[in-house]
């Protein structure tokens, strides 16, 4: 969008950027070369952070890209385009080629010469100091503006882009690749929880297998010893019912001397 603002106003040359032609070329310049910068490393990768482009693993944007038609548009079948007849019908690359283009074409014709280009409209705040354009009072000049959209062989299809076609194939890629990260994100989740679960059943099954065998030794342990040392107490100190009782308790039950 800031290609398409800084075309308009290389065109129109009304002021409204609060910039001389210099600083519009220079910005223009720059916003160009950096769409066209990233729309390569998304489709290439090996730039901007961007390892692995879309060209290489998603079959649905290199459709939208390189496919014949427009599926960005409500009806994609119908890809006609008065302002440049067969721009949209050869896929987003294409339109997008066709824009920059259109830039290159306005920057030719209608800037300064590089050599006199100034890069002040990277400089925040601005004041009055650095020579701008101050108004009281706007005028809009219907018949001008309507003249240069007629005569000039770029700009509307340019303006067109700013909500047109070329900023809802964008917008169809952005929507594409959140739905992409979505679902990885969304397996990602799932993998954790099922890591989660794996973990907290080994854990909890380790640490209840270890404490079950250890108190069984115990018991088994203290069975022996309870057992010795009821061998130890004098028989003839008891009485018929406490003999008969402490053989009951030790008495092997299913087979189990331990029970």
């Amino acid at each position: 969008r800031a290609c398409v603002h800084f075309a308009r106003e290389l065109v129109i040359d009304d002021g409204f950027a609060r910039m001389n032609k210099a600083e519009i070329a220079a910005a223009l310049r720059h916003y160009v070369d950096e769409l066209r910068r990233v729309n390569t490393a998304v489709m290439q990768g090996g730039d901007m952070g961007i390892k692995v482009g879309a060209d290489h693993r998603n079959e649905f944007h290199n459709q939208v890209m390189y496919g014949e038609g427009c599926p960005w548009r409500q009806d994609p079948t119908d890809c006609s385009y008065p302002n440049r007849p067969g721009a949209a019908s050869k896929g987003l690359l294409q339109l997008s080629l066709s824009f920059m283009d259109a830039i290159e074409s306005v920057l030719l014709r209608l800037g300064p010469k590089e050599n006199e280009w100034n890069d002040d409209f990277r400089r925040h705040p601005r004041s009055a100091e650095d020579g701008l354009l101050h108004y009281e009072l706007i005028h809009y000049n219907a018949t001008r503006i309507n003249k240069i959209l007629q005569d000039d062989p770029d700009l509307p299809f340019i303006l067109d882009s700013f909500a047109g076609d070329l900023f809802q194939g964008f917008a169809l890629i952005v929507d594409l690749f959140d739905m992409e990260l979505k679902a990885l994100v969304d397996n990602a989740m799932a993998d954790i929880g099922a890591f989660f679960v794996v973990f907290m059943i080994v854990t909890f099954g380790g640490v209840y297998l270890v404490l079950f065998n250890k108190a069984v030794k115990e018991s088994m342990l203290e069975g022996d010893r309870a057992r010795a040392f009821v061998a130890r107490i004098p028989a003839h100190t008891m009485n018929e019912l406490e003999i008969h009782t402490l053989a009951f308790i030790f008495q092997a039950q299913a087979g189990d001397h331990h029970a």
